[in-house]
């Protein structure tokens, strides 16, 4: 089994979260990222997008791409422990938080926050930190301010389990961080609290040091703007 994708993508974390809490093997291929495309990518995801798991890295032709695909078949494969709610309702919320967290505030971490900074610097241009701050303040208009009420005092987005909800949301809260942008404890207690938690698990931490090893290596000096 093969996994693409650069390690500072979301969706790629999402995997490698979900395959270490699980004890998943695999082999990691980290070079596809919109940055450059490996000359195979393109055979084994047309759409070019990351990640993507070769089940049987032999045939490129066989992928499974996407992230919340991968994570779901990584749930079928080893069902212990569950990343998935049982119970109906935790199921459903379960998915709609990570509906959510993949695509609008997905979006707007990635392109109003992480790109002028990460991206800036990639291409040796200073980080754009007046960009990512706008950025963060919309987030904190509507979708933080959301995601802190959906908690509503409990530790986990669905039931009483960490699940993909938790996984989904934590992932682009590294990407925030990773730029400067953490949690403020006075605006967001709650989500703090959450990210807190889950940096506690060792399949978050590690992910979490292999980050920020990346980011070390390439050189980045990153300023922290907040949290």
């Amino acid at each position: 089994m093969r996994l693409f994708g650069a390690p500072l993508s979301p969706f790629v974390r999402k995997a490698v979260v979900i395959a270490a809490e699980k004890g998943i093997e695999y082999e990691y291929d980290p070079r596809p990222s919109p940055l450059g495309w490996t000359d195979e990518f393109e055979q084994i995801n047309p759409l070019k997008r990351i990640p993507a798991l070769l089940p049987n890295p032999s045939n490129l032709d066989y992928a499974i791409n996407d992230s919340s695909a991968i994570c779901a078949y990584f749930e079928k494969l080893q069902p212990e422990p569950a990343l998935y709610p049982t119970d109906p309702e935790a199921y459903g919320r379960a998915l709609w938080i990570e509906e959510a967290a993949d695509t609008d505030l997905a979006n707007r971490v990635g392109m109003g926050v992480f790109r002028p900074v990460f991206f800036n610097l990639a291409s040796g241009k200073p980080a754009d930190t007046e960009t990512a701050s706008e950025g963060f303040e919309a987030l904190g208009k509507v979708l933080l301010p959301y995601l802190e009420n959906q908690l509503g005092g409990r530790a986990w987005f669905a039931g009483d389990m960490f699940s993909i909800a938790d996984i989904a949301v934590m992932t682009q809260m590294m990407s925030l961080d990773l730029v400067g942008f953490g949690l403020p404890q006075d605006r967001f207690p709650a989500l703090r609290a959450h990210f807190d938690r889950c940096m506690a698990r060792p399949s978050i931490a590690s992910c979490r040091e292999q980050n920020n090893k990346f980011v070390e290596k390439a050189g980045f000096q990153i300023e922290r703007v907040s949290g």
